[in-house]
């Protein structure tokens, strides 16, 4: 049996993140231990580290698995190698805050203060493009690589920020989390990126490449990733 050593999150809720006795959760988790049952020859390992981490661990080979919903990218692309499967599907938006009638669409955001999560992800590299093609029109663009639900609901209340690039599906669990009896935010526009989340690993691995491919295409066909993606 082939040792498999994982890196995933700490604090990207309900993905991969640890609970309140310290242990690692959540839906990344639990698909990478789908994948363990059913690959027989190898047997995995699981480092718990922040999100900035994960790819330099990888880099210096300190693990062989990242995991932590990346998108693909052409940067990414030039220096990992993706699943052919993807495990999970992303629809991102502009988030402002529930009384903010100034935001409405992408265009709407020039000159404001937008979070756009890491310099490497597929939505930073979307609104880094839309501004090189709209001089003086730009807007700041907040590098964030590691940031929570929570400090995103503090910075936007705030006003640290104008507007944030989020996840659909994470409007419900912010406004229920973080808004004090009541929605504080809201979704506008249309969606920034529709993505898929998949597996990274170094160049030369292909075999395990392979081997994840295989086994979450089983796991999708039996239903065992809806099943996951229900819970």
């Amino acid at each position: 049996v082939k040792k498999v050593r994982i890196g995933s999150g700490i604090n990207y809720v309900p993905y991969c993140y640890l609970d309140d006795d310290g242990n690692p959760v959540g839906y990344d988790y639990d698909v990478l231990y789908a994948i363990d049952d059913y690959l027989e020859d190898y047997e995995f390992e699981y480092e718990s580290m922040s999100f900035d981490n994960i790819l330099l661990s990888l880099d210096s080979d300190k693990i062989d698995v990242a995991a932590h919903e990346y998108e693909y990218t052409e940067e990414r692309a030039e220096k990992y190698l993706f699943t052919e499967e993807f495990y999970s599907e992303f629809i991102t938006r502009i988030a402002v805050l529930k009384d903010n009638n100034d935001i409405n669409s992408i265009e709407d955001l020039a000159g404001k203060k937008v979070n756009a999560g890491g310099t490497t992800s597929a939505t930073y590299t979307i609104l880094t493009a839309w501004n090189e093609e709209h001089p003086g029109k730009e807007i700041e663009l907040i590098s964030t690589e590691a940031v929570n639900n929570e400090t995103t609901a503090t910075n936007l209340k705030n006003g640290v920020w104008d507007a944030a690039i989020i996840e659909q599906k994470d409007i419900i669990k912010m406004n229920e989390n973080f808004g004090d009896g009541e929605d504080f935010l809201k979704l506008v526009g249309d969606p920034i990126n529709e993505s898929h989340g998949f597996y990274l690993f170094n160049k030369d691995d292909t075999e395990l490449q392979q081997a994840f491919d295989e086994a979450l295409k089983a796991l999708k066909a039996d239903g065992t990733i809806d099943g996951i993606a229900d819970k």
